[in-house]
């Protein structure tokens, strides 16, 4: 599930122009099933019972009491893993289960996060909150980082307050009982299939009242311009003159710095040129991202198997990164890469434009039946191609 099919009926434009980073925005949707292919309460149930979980990743909130419920009520004795029996039974007691990171025990959830990741060029995590009726998890707050939180089991209230910290970062991350969160401006009720948008440092809460309620919490976790130029500053000063200069705060008659202003100012413009055009900051990037493909390890085993009457299509082809050398071209995928001749090119021309499995010896390229066969083989390995 990609971005646009998460904010449909909205388009991509339309919240880019008037909520992204701007303002919370409410999604209804018509079909209650949205989001039946992410993630279903059968998926938890089974989940809780097959694989080890831990604390802090699972843990419990309860919007009623002082503190956080104590993990020795439903962990396994002396040690932080998750006793499936205590941790469930504590959501009949009125606590909120809170389930962390669950793209990495999931792969649908995998898949909706390496989507969100492959648009935005930000980390993205999935928490999972499930809230019982007449219960609320947490107190009014904001978050740090832009969240999409999509219903896919029951429903839940939620409140939007006036006062918010616009585009909240770590630096000033929310701290209770020091912030005052201002006057109700917006009440609503996500049913299941519905979408919220709550752009980082608006305020907010959420309640169940006649029914219990299951929801994801996708969050942004971006960089913003300060860190990545924080980032980048001091080992561009390696190779800048302007930047390893002191500052000049003191003033001294005829002196004038403005020059060296304008180199740091100069300096700077070209970190940022740096940015939007590094790609080894993608790279580094792609290469913190799980891939989702399934059955490379089938084609590992199967790989000396693949012949011309093979049929193949490639898979997550919007996850390619292909860059022309003089002689030859680099795949990149994930963070596997794979140098392959120029030759090669019409090959993989003919794979992209093609969404059905092809044979290979039928596809439409200028490279023999050979090299067409050892391509094949190539791209396997790096989990890209589909072979039947």
């Amino acid at each position: 599930m990609n971005l646009q099919q998460v904010l449909y009926p909205i388009t991509i434009e339309d919240f880019f122009q008037n909520y992204y980073e701007k303002k919370h925005l409410v999604i209804k949707k018509e079909n209650v099933d949205a989001f039946k292919e992410l993630l279903t309460v059968k998926d938890l149930d089974t989940m809780f019972h097959s694989v080890s979980n831990h604390h802090p990743q699972f843990r419990l909130a309860n919007h009623s009491l002082d503190e956080f419920p104590d993990p020795k009520t439903y962990t396994v004795k002396n040690s932080d893993l998750i006793d499936p029996l205590k941790f469930v039974k504590s959501f009949e007691a009125g606590n909120t289960l809170v389930m962390s990171n669950l793209e990495h025990k999931l792969s649908s959830l995998r898949e909706l996060t390496n989507e969100f990741e492959f648009f935005f060029k930000h980390r993205t995590q999935t928490n999972i909150y499930l809230t019982p009726k007449d219960a609320q998890g947490f107190a009014s707050h904001y978050d740090s980082h832009d969240v999409f939180i999509l219903q896919f089991e029951g429903s839940k209230n939620w409140r939007i307050y006036d006062k918010p910290s616009p585009l909240a970062d770590k630096t000033t991350a929310f701290v209770k009982g020091e912030y005052e969160i201002g006057n109700v401006i917006d009440e609503f009720t996500l049913n299941k299939g519905d979408v919220l948008y709550i752009p980082r440092g608006i305020v907010h809460d959420a309640y169940c009242t006649h029914e219990n309620s299951g929801h994801i919490t996708t969050g942004l976790l971006g960089k913003t311009w300060a860190e990545h130029l924080s980032e980048l500053l001091l080992e561009s000063s390696k190779n800048s003159l302007a930047l390893r200069r002191y500052t000049k705060f003191h003033e001294v008659p005829g002196v004038d710095y403005s020059n060296e202003k304008n180199d740091v100012i100069d300096a700077v413009k070209n970190l940022i040129n740096i940015l939007e055009s590094n790609e080894d900051l993608l790279d580094d990037f792609y290469a913190r991202q799980k891939s989702i493909t399934k059955g490379h390890l089938m084609q590992m085993l199967d790989i000396n198997k693949i012949d011309v009457n093979s049929k193949i299509r490639l898979k997550e082809k919007h996850k390619l990164r292909i860059a022309k050398n003089d002689t030859s071209l680099s795949i990149k995928f994930y963070d596997l890469k794979l140098n392959v001749p120029s030759a090669a090119e019409s090959f993989l021309i003919a794979l992209f434009k093609s969404n059905q499995p092809e044979t290979i010896k039928k596809i439409d390229c200028t490279i023999d039946e050979e090299s067409r066969v050892l391509m094949a083989q190539e791209l396997s390995k790096i989990g890209v191609l589909e072979v039947s």
